[in-house]
């Protein structure tokens, strides 16, 4: 990715190289009497438009950049870092979450697995260093019960999405191993698979487990 970056901030010096290049061929090639002065017109006209196109391209590339630098700089100011965890309590399964270093806005968990869907919103979480009585925990044992049934084991599906101090949406997507266990569950292999940041157009995507 930073590679195509860094060729699109480069682009436009090897466009403007080109069409230098072509324009002096076509100058040398009028003076040899090679083409005729309308072709060599219609010719110089097409670079130009070329031309336009490649500055108006790079106006809106160099626009956008400088957009996405602002926001991160102000959301990495206000941004808020998601702490959560599934777990087993006896025969229950809880599910935890609370914010650190700053607040978070429309708040809301989507549990997926089996077909099923569960769907937990909280309008405000306030920072839990400064109010430890900010952390959530919700008992999700009945959907984790009839999620997995009789099966021995399924794949859960959690996602989360915020919104920070500063209005950027939040968007983190895991899986979680979940299985029968004696008398209650056991839950596993938490895997973070992606995340959409309000800095980036597009979805940072992981492969790796923790």
């Amino acid at each position: 990715m930073a590679l195509i970056d860094r060729i699109r901030e480069k682009y436009i010096y090897l466009v403007v190289l080109a069409l230098l290049l072509l324009l002096a061929y076509i100058l040398l090639m009028l003076q040899a009497g090679a083409i005729a002065p309308e072709y060599a017109r219609v010719y110089v006209e097409s670079l130009v438009a070329i031309a336009t196109l490649a500055l108006l391209y790079f106006a809106y590339f160099n626009a956008t950049s400088k957009r996405l630098g602002d926001i991160a700089q102000l959301e990495l100011a206000v941004r808020p870092i998601l702490v959560w965890e599934l777990a087993s309590d006896g025969s229950r399964a809880v599910l935890s979450y609370k914010t650190i270093k700053h607040p978070i806005y429309d708040f809301k968990a989507t549990l997926r697995s089996g077909g099923k869907r569960l769907a937990i919103e909280e309008r405000h979480l306030d920072v839990s260093e400064s109010n430890p009585g900010a952390e959530r925990k919700r008992d999700v044992t009945a959907f984790v019960g009839e999620c997995l049934g009789k099966d021995g084991a399924r794949t859960l599906e959690v996602t989360f999405a915020y919104h920070s101090e500063a209005s950027g949406r939040y968007e983190l997507l895991f899986t979680k191993e979940m299985r029968r266990s004696g008398k209650g569950f056991a839950f596993d292999h938490r895997n973070f698979v992606s995340a959409k940041y309000p800095w980036r157009e597009g979805t940072v995507v992981f492969d790796s487990c923790d």
